[in-house]
Formats: structure tokens, sequence, C-alpha cells
């Protein structure tokens, strides 16, 4: 069975070692040994990852569960704040010799991977990086009724109205209110 321990510092499952049948493991990685650096969100911490393999023959299917948690500013107010962060991801590992067509049919597809019956490793970090990067929210809110900034003043509208008068139009914007009330 394969375990957390298992599962070595590169990230590399040795497919020899995997028993037929199902097997499960977890394991944490850092952002940075996946890859994943963004400017605007960050991980606060290592990314867990659970994962259940199943083997039959020359066949390993890998269903796993990723979980993180995200630091960044509100991309309503640009508070700090934090959000959870979870995915899944399915990777087909097949072992046999495959011709030219067959690997140019089935090259489009991300979660299946054809391998020679010869290759003892796969690695994983590519799978994760897909998977994480994928579904990682572009922005994140510090509250879901967030009213964020005044756009003239620049006020968080979260701690309360600001002096700026609602209907005042942007002067660029004159020409256009004029033609509207002469129709």
């Amino acid at each position: 069975m394969t375990r957390a321990t298992d599962i070595p510092p590169d990230w590399v499952l040795v497919l020899d070692e995997i028993d037929e049948g199902i097997s499960e493991c977890s394991f944490q990685i850092g952002a940075a040994e996946v890859g994943i650096e963004e400017d605007q969100l960050r991980f606060d911490a290592p990314i867990d990852v659970s994962m259940t393999i199943g083997h039959t023959l020359q066949t390993f299917t890998l269903k796993g569960k990723v979980h993180g948690e995200l630091l960044g500013d509100c991309g309503r107010c640009l508070a700090p704040t934090t959000a959870s962060f979870d995915t899944k991801f399915r990777l087909f590992i097949q072992r046999k010799e495959a011709g030219p067509e067959e690997l140019e049919a089935i090259e489009d597809e991300d979660e299946i991977l054809v391998v020679d019956p010869g290759v003892r490793e796969v690695t994983l970090v590519d799978a994760l990086r897909d998977a994480v990067a994928l579904d990682m929210p572009l922005r994140i809110h510090c509250r879901e009724d967030c009213k964020g900034l005044c756009g003239q003043c620049g006020a968080d509208l979260n701690q309360g109205a600001c002096n700026c008068a609602e209907n005042e139009v942007d002067p660029r914007w004159a020409a256009l209110s004029q033609l509207k009330q002469g129709t």
C-alpha cells in the first residue's frame, strides 16, 4: 500500500511499488515546488493533497483532492484576507506500447498519460500544477457582501458611506447625458 511516506520529495510516483487494488495516500507540497507563484494570491501554508490510486494490470487511476489556504488582498476593498481553496484532479496512466496515431489521438486529453511498459516512475507535479492553476480563483473577497471602494474618493464603503455625491457625473460623459435628455 502506498502511504504518504512512500511519496519521495520530488513527487515521483514509482509505478512498480504500487500494489494492485486500491491504495490511498496523502501528503503536503509547497506552492513553489509545484511552480505556482502568483503576484496577487499566495498560499499561506503547504498545499494538502489526498489521493486514491487504483491499479489493475498496466493501468493506474489517480483521483486526488487538493486543499490550500490563499492569502491576498480583497478584490473589491483591497483589505488583506484569506480564502480556502479546494479542487480535484484525475490522472489515468496506461503502460503500453502505443503507435504514433494512438498517441496523437490522446495528445489533447489532459487526464490521460500513456507511457512505455518499461517506465517505472511518473512525476505528479504537472498534474498538481494543472489542477491548482486551472481552478485557482483570480481574486478573493473578504466577504460576500463586500461593498468595495468608492470610485471617486477611494473610501472603504464597508467602513461607512463617503461624502461623494451619488449623482455626480464624470464630466467626460456629460455630452452623452445631454443626448439622453434630448431624446
